[in-house]
């Protein structure tokens, strides 16, 4: 949110969610990492308890030269197309 606007305006960017009454720890903190770190980099400063959120799930600032993005994680074998099965002709 921008220091400037009114407590309930609307946001810049939606980053995340964070729901202390899930059971659930995964839905628990939803967090967009590469747009946090993004913002992060262009200057943004969380609050205390955002950025306390932020320590638990190790999603850190980015260093002078490094990108924002995160990279990809590999695709599995799983994700490949499956191989052609022969027809019966």
């Amino acid at each position: 949110m921008d220091t400037r606007t009114p407590r309930d305006g609307r946001a810049i960017e939606e980053l995340g969610h964070y729901d202390p009454m899930s059971r659930n720890p995964e839905t628990q903190t939803v967090l967009n990492a590469d747009r946090i770190r993004y913002w992060l980099s262009v200057g943004a400063q969380p609050s205390d308890k955002v950025a306390a959120i932020l320590r638990k799930h190790k999603v850190t600032k980015p260093a002078p030269g490094e990108p924002w993005e995160l990279p990809k994680p590999a695709p599995t074998p799983a994700a490949e197309a499956p191989a052609a099965t022969p027809t019966a002709s």
